[in-house]
């Protein structure tokens, strides 16, 4: 299903940054709006900015992510040993995560980029727990998955189903 013009102007209604990438993440990956548009304001508001936890490189940075300043965090995570800490939009974290990005060609620091791979994690996580769970579960194990806690997944599910709400969803049972 492709995100309508309507969809986007309702999530962009909301404050929510970078709604147009995390239209064509939805449409490229093939993961519903609402589920993208949760994740991403769950994560960062859709904000590229470095997350701040404790200890992780670059924790707090006033400004935008961007290659000068990526370079640094790379240069900080990879090199110099220091904790990683989430980047971009969807607050990407796993050193493994900004190989295969390069790997693939994308830019952890762009955020179309970034969001196209968060998106992208989350929405293969939903699908394996598809396999057996149903949609509200599912999207609860997903957001555990890609957060590492079970409350995330449940703050998750509350952010998805009012996002559905807001934007609707045909695949949604």
């Amino acid at each position: 299903m492709t995100v309508t013009a309507a969809q986007i102007a309702k999530a962009k209604a909301t404050g929510l940054k970078n709604v147009d990438a995390i239209a064509a993440a939805s449409n490229k990956s093939g993961c519903p709006f609402y589920l993208a548009c949760a994740m991403i304001q769950r994560e960062s508001n859709g904000k590229n900015v470095y997350g701040h936890d404790q200890g992780g490189a670059l924790a707090g940075f006033p400004g935008e992510v961007e290659l000068g300043n990526w370079d640094v965090f790379r240069w900080l995570v990879f090199d110099k040993g220091q904790t990683s800490n989430g980047v971009g939009p969807a607050q990407l974290t796993y050193k493994g995560f900004f190989t295969d990005m390069e790997k693939e060609g994308l830019k952890p620091y762009q955020p179309s980029d970034n969001i196209l791979y968060g998106v992208h994690l989350l929405f293969r996580y939903y699908r394996d727990a598809r396999k057996t769970l149903g949609v509200r579960d599912s999207i609860k194990k997903a957001g555990t998955k890609y957060n590492g806690a079970s409350a995330y997944g449940d703050g998750l599910l509350e952010m998805a189903l009012e996002w559905k709400d807001r934007v609707g969803s045909a695949d949604y049972a």
